[in-house]
């Protein structure tokens, strides 16, 4: 069985954790497979994929781009190209399945996020054509999300369901994951469009906690303002 963190955050965007940090720490959580998912950026993912192959590691990385749309966040996997933000969410998953990608609606019923205008897209993934949805964010603090985002999916929505660290830091990185049968890319890509992922989370998250506050409070962390997702509709050009 395959295991991939789907949702990690690089200092492309308002994580702490550089690339090769990133890398170095998947692989040794047992990682195959991760999407760097930087807010409104591919550049970290693309830059990551390229790492990677220069160190000659066994683990695969997926352009991925966490998208800022109108009405709240959507992850897109296995780009080729940036989506700008500020789209609607509707278009946002139009151009990502364009682009041959998967959409992925991420901790969609956040209330901590909301907070932040930096929050998920509620209740449109009973009718957007989203491929997954992350049923399992690794941030401390989604639990009760992530308890009824599961439900609300296999209740109402039955797609595919995914995990995904959010890391921020290198700690987090495959706190969160999504188990898949076979190992690579193809496999994984076909088995969320069968519907034969899990989301997972891993047990003892005060690592992750502990290098959340550590980053916090030495400033290393440029959460909740642009680069954390949240734009001005000026700036979405």
């Amino acid at each position: 069985m395959g295991r991939a963190d789907l949702h990690i955050h690089s200092t492309y965007s308002d994580g702490s954790a550089g690339i090769t940090e990133i890398l170095l720490q998947a692989a040794a959580q047992g990682l195959d497979t991760i999407a760097i998912t930087d807010h409104n950026e591919i550049r970290g993912a693309q830059a990551a994929q390229e790492q990677a192959r220069r160190m000659g590691l066994n683990l695969r990385v997926i352009i991925g781009e966490e998208v800022s749309t109108a009405e709240g966040h959507v992850v897109g996997l296995f780009l080729r190209d940036r989506i700008r933000p500020l789209l609607s969410a509707e278009a946002t998953v139009a151009e990502i399945q364009r682009q041959g990608g998967v959409a992925v609606a991420v901790h969609p019923f956040s209330l901590w996020l909301r907070l932040f205008r930096c929050g998920g897209v509620g209740r449109r993934v009973e009718w957007l054509p989203f491929t997954a949805i992350e049923t399992v964010n690794g941030s401390a603090m989604e639990g009760l999300s992530n308890n009824y985002t599961a439900w609300f999916n296999r209740r109402y929505t039955r797609r595919a369901e995914v995990g995904g660290s959010d890391a921020h830091t290198v700690e987090a990185v495959g706190q969160a994951y999504t188990v898949y049968p076979g190992l690579g890319l193809d496999m994984l890509r076909q088995a969320i469009y069968h519907r034969a992922t899990r989301a997972r989370l891993r047990r003892g998250t005060y690592l992750a906690v502990a290098g959340f506050l550590r980053d916090y409070i030495e400033g290393k962390l440029d959460l909740y303002g642009e680069k954390g997702g949240y734009i001005k509709k000026a700036d979405s050009i």
